[in-house]
């Protein structure tokens, strides 16, 4: 059993997350990648950040623009392609889909913080990694104390070797159910 191939998609009110990488938007994720929020991190060439997209599993958080439920109608592909998504939240795994996956470039926009998206954005990629019977390990690297707390309470995550949050960045890990020590 891996990460699932054929997209999966979560909807909350006018929000809505899904791993199609075709609904990804390389200038939303690049501006996000640009700006002050996103410390740790600079945009790259689009052309890269299409190769890093294509290396790895992807999730985009997006609010439905045309102001309308998106939990109504028949969910056939006709009516996804009608819907305005605006990209403004991202999450990727850097993974072999089935041992091992290193979370990375999570981010919500500012001005949708605080609407619980990106905990819900935690919950939506530990649904999909929590059931696989070979996953060794997740990890991670932050520097943000909320984010610390917010991966160990979502998501189970841990500190690997000690070292305070406020010393700088640490690494967070988890074990999977195919690790055996």
């Amino acid at each position: 059993m891996s990460l699932p191939t054929k997209a999966q998609s979560w909807h909350r009110n006018n929000f809505i997350i899904s791993t199609d990488k075709t609904l990804l938007s390389i200038a939303s994720i690049n501006s996000a990648f640009d700006a002050e929020f996103m410390y740790w991190t600079s945009s790259v060439p689009d052309s890269a950040l299409e190769e890093i997209i294509r290396n790895s599993f992807c999730f985009g958080l997006y609010e439905n623009a045309r102001e309308t439920d998106v939990t109504a109608g028949t969910g056939s592909k006709e009516e996804e392609e009608q819907r305005e998504y605006k990209q403004i939240g991202f999450a990727r795994l850097i993974t072999d889909c089935v041992t091992f996956a290193y979370l990375t470039d999570v981010y919500v926009l500012p001005e949708y913080q605080g609407r619980g998206l990106g905990g819900w954005l935690l919950d939506c990629v530990n649904e999909l990694l929590e059931p696989l019977p070979h996953l060794r390990w997740t990890m991670l690297r932050t520097s943000s104390r909320k984010s610390k707390e917010s991966y160990e309470r979502r998501m189970g995550m841990s500190i690997l070797a000690y070292r305070d949050v406020e010393d700088g960045p640490v690494m967070m890990g988890r074990k999977g159910k195919g690790n055996r020590v």
